[in-house]
């Protein structure tokens, strides 16, 4: 298909063969499946046999564009990596900002679909727009911006970059893709799917420009159009505002309630982190916070040096290096019971280098702490280590040990499901995972609609499954405007963020829909509605100027539905059922022990029905599982009968 004068092409590199093929989609497949994780699991679903292990050879890794994004645009700079979760095992995905969706697109690639295991890590180069595999034996070991220097020092300082980093190298579980030393596509563990395929980079130089000239737009004017509103309202909007202005989202965690965000694993709301955190201490130690993701205005990632030594922040402002996201200081600091900011930017930054999720990676941790408490584990079973709530260098020590897999970091690599059988199930109370994913920096028991997301969302605990509840707060609503942009999705009242009834679920229903649109459009939820700029009719308004497309908010609602209808139907062919659509037994048991929430806790009676209705709501039976009419309804039918293994038939 022809998308605004350049095809829509798969890239296919069998890592096994060295064999590199370009396959042009069908138009109907990029108008059904649009890009992201929805062509990403489509193609899994399509062409992996049922039961496949993460790391076998044969499983398919697959970084997306769409065909909207990778645009330099407000909203548009992402990319996606999508494969089966060596957690969870079920889908995986996980979704990056910054440079390198642009340099994908502009490549003029859709997606790239590896499959194989080079026998020698190999780096897979786009100069161009050609692609080559390159050995890479020189780069394995190295950490993900070294991975840059190396591969800059090759292509030039304009390439970029995706990388895993030793993490990913030693499978850990929960090791992240990192692109452009700073952007990490963290959730899920895909850095170790690419590293079970030696797949130590993807560099990108140069660009392929359209041959129509049209750069791969089909209304330049109308993109600018909206471009050129969108900056007008970048500082009217108090979301972008707050967002875009030093010291940026991910510094949140100073104005955030107790109750509402991690504490030591969840098993207290007191923490004197928050109020250590202030604007001021973060602002003294930002780098860089501009011109993170190419067009587009918000600026919401901005870049942290562990120190305020002059030297040390210009290396990080010349390099670009320590991007922080939203999830890394809870899930580091206070779930850790880290109080040093400048301790907690250095642990993100070792994420980022060796390649792990920080948020995996905290509540591991955090489970492990708790285990020393109770005596379940010791010193000696940590290599020496006595790692308590508090303990920076011992968790120093340990995250070294866990991207490397040597000593307790074996274990510790297979993320906190997993560690409980090492530990021994006197531990299971303290392992806070859905689906085997590791919790988010968020509490469940603060807001009851992202707690049903936690516990029914194909891929786990997300915090950026929905809206959250909290911005729709009906006593104290953290934004004036919430149901401005609401009331298109079929929200017009505001409810109780704890509330656990049917009319929050109904709101949920919609909010998740609608940000699933997002995800498998690639444009960015941090730009977008319910409490941002862009409305529904702006987002399909975003894929007209791009595709020249006739299209709709009814279409993009369709793109999430769909999306999250056939994530729910590959997670079922790999074994997980209704019976994995649950939460931890600490956040029914356990009631938010400070704050203004004091006493909030999620009632399992209540919550149970909540999921039963969101089921009837996605039109899935009583087991969770999505009927003949619902796939009929969102050009799914043929999953009915899936095709036969190889086939990339989808219709």
């Amino acid at each position: 298909m022809k998308d605004a004068g350049r095809p829509a092409r798969l890239l296919r590199v069998d890592l096994s063969s060295g064999a590199i093929q370009v396959e042009e989609l069908e138009d109907l497949d990029l108008r059904l499946y649009a890009g992201g994780s929805l062509l990403a699991t489509r193609l899994l679903l399509a062409e992996t046999t049922p039961g496949l292990d993460p790391f076998d050879p044969a499983a398919l890794l697959v970084v997306a564009s769409s065909a909207v994004a990778g645009h330099r645009a407000p909203a548009l700079p992402r990319f996606a990596v999508a494969g089966k979760s060596p957690l969870t095992g079920g889908i995986g995905e996980a979704r990056a900002e910054g440079p390198f969706g642009v340099a994908l697109k502009e490549a003029s690639f859709t997606a790239i679909v590896a499959s194989g295991r080079a026998e020698e890590p190999v780096v897979l180069t786009l100069v161009e727009g050609k692609p080559a595999l390159v050995p890479a034996r020189d780069l394995w070991g190295l950490d993900t911006s070294e991975v840059v220097d190396a591969l800059e020092a090759r292509l030039g300082r304009g390439c970029h970059v995706a990388a895993i980093g030793p993490a990913g190298e030693s499978l850990v579980r929960h090791a992240s893709v990192v692109s452009d030393r700073s952007f990490a596509a963290a959730r899920m563990g895909l850095g170790a799917v690419m590293g079970s395929k030696h797949l130590k980079a993807i560099a990108i130089a140069g660009r392929q420009a359209p041959t129509d000239g049209t750069d791969g737009v089909a209304d330049r004017d109308r993109l600018q159009r909206l471009t050129a509103r969108y900056r007008d309202q970048v500082e009217v909007n108090p979301v972008t505002r707050w967002q875009r202005r030093p010291p940026g989202f991910g510094a949140w965690i100073g104005g955030a309630s107790p109750g509402t965000y991690a504490v030591e694993n969840f098993r207290t709301a007191r923490s004197g982190a928050a109020r250590a955190w202030s604007s001021d201490e973060f602002l003294r130690l930002m780098a860089w916070g501009s011109d993170g993701c190419p067009g587009c205005l918000s600026d919401c990632i901005k870049g942290f040096a562990p120190s305020t030594d002059a030297e040390v922040r210009a290396r990080v402002m010349d390099r670009r290096e320590g991007g922080l996201h939203q999830e890394a200081v809870v899930a580091l600091g206070s779930n850790l019971g880290l109080v040093g900011l400048a301790d907690v930017l250095a642990l993100n930054d070792r994420c980022l280098r060796l390649g792990l999720d920080p948020v995996s990676l905290g509540f591991t941790l955090s489970f492990v702490m708790e285990c020393r408490e109770h005596d379940l584990v010791s010193a000696a079973d940590l290599g020496g280590l006595d790692l308590r709530f508090g303990a920076r260098a011992e968790v120093g020590a340990l995250i070294e040990q866990i991207a490397s897999r040597s000593g307790p970091g074996e274990w510790l690599a297979e993320g906190a499901a997993r560690a409980v059988q090492h530990v021994g199930p006197r531990s299971e109370p303290f392992a806070l995972t859905a689906k085997g994913l590791e919790m988010t920096a968020f509490d469940p028991r603060a807001q009851a609609g992202l707690a049903l997301g936690f516990a029914t969302a194909p891929f786990g605990p997300r915090y950026d499954v929905a809206e959250h509840d909290a911005d729709y707060d009906d006593t104290h609503p953290s934004w004036p405007h919430s149901l401005e942009l609401s009331r298109t999705l079929g929200i017009h009242e505001l409810l109780p963020a704890t509330a656990q009834t049917a009319e929050k679920t109904r709101m949920f229903a919609a909010l998740a829909e609608f940000w699933s649109a997002l995800d498998a459009l690639l444009v960015c939820p941090y730009a977008s509605a319910p409490v941002r700029i862009l409305s529904l009719d702006d987002v399909a308004e975003l894929v007209a100027a791009v595709t020249g497309w006739e299209t709709s908010g009814y279409e993009v609602m369709q793109w999430g539905a769909r999306r999250l209808q056939l994530m729910r139907i590959y997670n079922l062919r790999e074994g997980l059922t209704a019976a994995d659509d649950r939460l931890p037994g600490r956040f029914f048991d356990e009631p938010i022990d400070a704050g203004p929430l004091a006493g909030t806790r999620l009632d399992r009676e209540a919550f149970a029905a909540m999921i039963a209705t969101y089921y009837e709501l996605m039109g899935w039976d009583p087991a969770g599982v999505p009927t003949p009419a619902i796939r009929l309804a969102h050009h799914l039918e043929w999953t009915l009968a899936p095709p036969a293994h190889g086939a990339t038939e989808s219709r």
